[in-house]
């Protein structure tokens, strides 16, 4: 009788809680705390949910129902930049050690995982969806997102690269109608 019980047992758990820094940079001791060395949070669209960054893991906050999950993902280190589609069907996560996962944020499974060359600092989608623009110190790449509509291998392409910055590059920001990026460095 007790194989027939363990047959009846559901091993189906999931993570609601996460212990660990929401915002900033995990250890209060460091150096670089507060100086722009932690993740960024993002709304939805609608502004009902917040995403934070939780060490290597992505939890979300439902601020009308007060309900948190985390994303079944999980990244080699330290997340450092987030980034929501307009749409808010695709998330982009970037580690410490700029290695990029495309996320499809509402079943949580990993579409897409590349390494970035060199340091990303901030990464933005286009309003469209079409694009997405990645900071790697003086430089601005543009890459393809997918479709949905279209199944394809390797779904982010580069387009691009734009450079002209003076210093490294701290904030990008895309017009409304995608047509005009705007790079900000030191």
């Amino acid at each position: 009788s007790n194989q027939f019980l363990f047959f009846l047992m559901k091993f189906n758990y999931k993570l609601h809680r996460l212990c660990g820094a929401y915002y900033g940079h995990p250890t209060s001791t460091s150096t670089n705390a507060g100086k722009g060395s932690g993740s960024n949070l993002l709304y939805t669209s609608d502004g009902n949910t917040l995403v934070s960054a939780v060490s290597n893991r992505v939890q979300v906050l439902d601020l009308r129902t007060h309900t948190l999950r985390t994303l079944p993902i999980e990244s080699r280190s330290n997340i450092k930049c987030l980034a929501l589609s307009h749409d808010d069907v695709m998330l982009v996560v970037v580690d410490s050690q700029n290695y990029a996962m495309l996320v499809n944020f509402y079943r949580g499974v990993v579409l897409h995982r590349l390494k970035f060359k060199k340091a990303v600092r901030e990464i933005k989608f286009s309003p469209d969806g079409r694009y997405l623009a990645v900071s790697q110190g003086k430089h601005v790449q543009v890459w393809h997102t997918p479709n949905s509509m279209q199944k394809a291998f390797c779904p982010l392409i580069f387009h691009r690269t734009y450079t002209g910055q003076a210093g490294d590059i701290t904030s990008i920001v895309w017009s409304l109608d995608s047509s005009v990026l705007l790079a900000g460095s030191r």
